[in-house]
């Protein structure tokens, strides 16, 4: 709650606020109404001109009601879905498109095709790594923590520099735990956006009482700035996604923590953003709804990548941040899957 307080710098410095005795009345109103200290007026940009339905915002009281239940958040699959070298095995059980799982580590221990190897200095790092692209024609490999979430810790090693990495990152990885993946060929028309990172759909699911999936909301993800990953939380920003087209629409965002930055044109590729044309999005829609009824939590956020030859999936969040599909849908309490699900959550 307190390293909420930090938006405020983002707040003060806006030149986009209304008039202050508004502001005002809009947080005693949205904290009466919603019955919690309003921290999400401010995280939310609740504060801007162009905002009147303040009150169609979640707070964080109706956020955490809704992934800390356990009507909508199934623990068993919750379970598979934090820890990434779980899902990469029950993805590849059920045959369901994911980026091939090339090793994985626990710390120091190294398994590769079936055999384990122990690790004790970063020249042993760099003999496996090697060895790990020679037999895997591939001269990246992407390694991400098994457990975390938000693109944190990701870590690209190149064949090219990999003794400088091993260098940097040595310590790292022998202290901690990665599953390592091919990079994944992001679709053409994807990567002219922005090429640095694998852009990705959040899908966000949502299984009613009736054992109906519906997606509920739709957004793009772009990394910025060089960046290896498309998450808001490393720099990036989310741009929503008509449902019936398939394509870009309003403005990207960025995260009020990365400086709450809004764009019609990606700032680095200059490509302009509205109307732009996502390619398989239909199909990453099937995807996630086959992917739901294999893992039947009631409510999923699902990152989908792109390639040439239709969509993979990246991971599925088992309480998926409902943060930034509540800014970029414009107020998530007008899609009444939300207000389904906070109706059931009270009862």
């Amino acid at each position: 709650m307190l390293s909420r307080l930090k938006h405020l710098n983002v707040f003060f410095k806006d030149p986009d606020k209304k008039n202050i005795l508004k502001i005002f009345w809009e947080v005693i109103h949205f904290a009466v109404v919603k019955k919690t200290i309003p921290t999400d007026y401010f995280r939310k940009f609740l504060y801007r001109k162009d905002i009147d339905n303040y009150l169609d915002y979640l707070s964080i009281k109706e956020y955490y009601s809704i992934i800390e239940s356990n009507i909508m958040v199934v623990p068993e699959i919750a379970s598979i879905l934090q820890n990434k070298l779980s899902f990469a095995y029950y993805c590849k059980g059920y045959q369901l498109p994911t980026p091939k799982l090339i090793s994985y580590n626990i710390k120091n221990h190294y398994f590769i095709n079936d055999k384990v190897e122990i690790i004790y200095s970063n020249n042993d790092l760099v003999k496996v790594f090697k060895t790990i692209m020679k037999d895997n024609d591939d001269i990246n490999l992407f390694l991400k923590p098994i457990q975390s979430q938000g693109g944190q810790g990701c870590i690209l090693l190149t064949k090219n520099t990999l003794n400088a990495q091993i260098n940097s990152y040595g310590h790292i990885l022998r202290q901690n735990s990665y599953i390592h993946q091919n990079r994944i060929q992001q679709h053409n028309s994807i990567s002219k956006i922005y090429p640095h990172a694998v852009n990705t759909l959040r899908l966000t699911t949502y299984i009613d009482t009736h054992q109906n999936i519906h997606i509920i909301s739709a957004l793009m993800r772009f990394g910025m700035g060089h960046t290896i990953t498309d998450n808001a939380t490393t720099g990036g920003f989310y741009v929503p996604i008509d449902m019936e087209s398939g394509c870009l629409m309003g403005k990207g965002r960025q995260g009020i923590a990365k400086g709450g930055s809004v764009f019609l044109k990606h700032p680095d590729s200059k490509l302009s953003l509205k109307d732009y044309e996502i390619p398989f999005f239909k199909d990453a829609c099937s995807l996630v709804k086959q992917s739901t009824t294999l893992l039947p939590s009631r409510i999923i956020g699902w990152d989908i990548a792109i390639t040439n030859n239709g969509p993979i999936i990246i991971e599925g969040n088992e309480r998926p941040s409902l943060h930034f599909t509540d800014v970029a849908y414009g107020g998530y309490l007008k899609n009444k899957h939300i207000q389904n699900i906070l109706t059931e959550i009270k009862k």
